[in-house]
């Protein structure tokens, strides 16, 4: 009975067994995964060195803009300088203030309220410069 039925072993081996690649189909397939990598491998390089070249970019105008800033706050210092706004005041055709027209503010508020409503009485209007009725 085992002779007129083929092994069943020999026919799963026949089926599962693949034809063999011609030699040529995978040295084209070695070749385009060599050249899959290099393609990539270039690519990641030229990525990189333009970043590498934007960063540079971007630190070379983070001094520049430095430079500005320091630049900027050297020339707003000297704007305020008293001197300067001395000169400035004279051009201007401002004059020092007389004694008594110079008020010092301190923490509390109620410094100027003498003043305030000295000033409204003079106007007519109430304290807290709102009109009388």
């Amino acid at each position: 009975m085992s002779a007129d039925r083929p092994d069943r072993s020999d026919s799963v081996r026949t089926a599962t067994r693949s034809l063999p690649l011609p030699r040529w189909a995978t040295s084209i397939a070695v070749f385009a995964v060599i050249t899959g990598g290099l393609v990539f491998v270039a690519w990641a390089k030229m990525d990189t060195v333009q970043i590498t070249y934007a960063i540079n970019d971007l630190v070379d105008e983070e001094e520049r803009l430095a430079e500005e800033q320091r630049r900027l706050r050297t020339e707003l210092a000297e704007l305020r300088s008293p001197r300067n706004l001395e000169a400035l005041a004279s051009t201007l055709g401002l004059i020092p203030p007389e004694p008594g027209q110079v008020v010092v503010i301190g923490h509390e508020s109620t410094a100027l309220d003498p003043l305030l409503d000295e000033e409204s009485a003079r106007l007519g209007m109430g304290g807290g410069g709102e009109p009388l009725e």
